[in-house]
């Protein structure tokens, strides 16, 4: 089990539309994919100036060759969706993580 990680850095600005946008539009866009599960989003602590707040959005996906048909499918279209909706006023970036038990 891998988990699909997408660091947000929001501006003060977008914030709460930032949110709305991700409850309503990012996590059901995701989930109709069916690549993905169990969404979860997190504010990122830190003691790091910075300007806005960081959240971390979170989908468990099966394997790496699931991420990667994802990738090939849908990818361009999410960043496209962020950019298009926010602008410079989010930037992000995406790691992923092996759930080790």
């Amino acid at each position: 089990m891998l988990i699909f990680n997408t660091t947000y850095l929001v501006s003060d600005k977008v914030h709460g539309i930032w949110l709305k946008w991700v409850r309503e539009q990012h996590i059901p866009f995701m989930l109709e994919s069916t690549y993905f599960t169990q969404p979860q989003v997190a504010r990122v602590i830190t003691s790091a100036e910075q300007d806005g707040t960081s959240f971390s959005v979170q989908f468990h996906v099966l394997d790496m060759h699931t991420l990667k048909l994802w990738n090939k499918e849908y990818s361009q279209l999410f960043q496209e969706k962020c950019s298009q909706q926010f602008g410079t006023e989010v930037i992000f970036f995406t790691t992923v993580l092996e759930v080790v038990e």
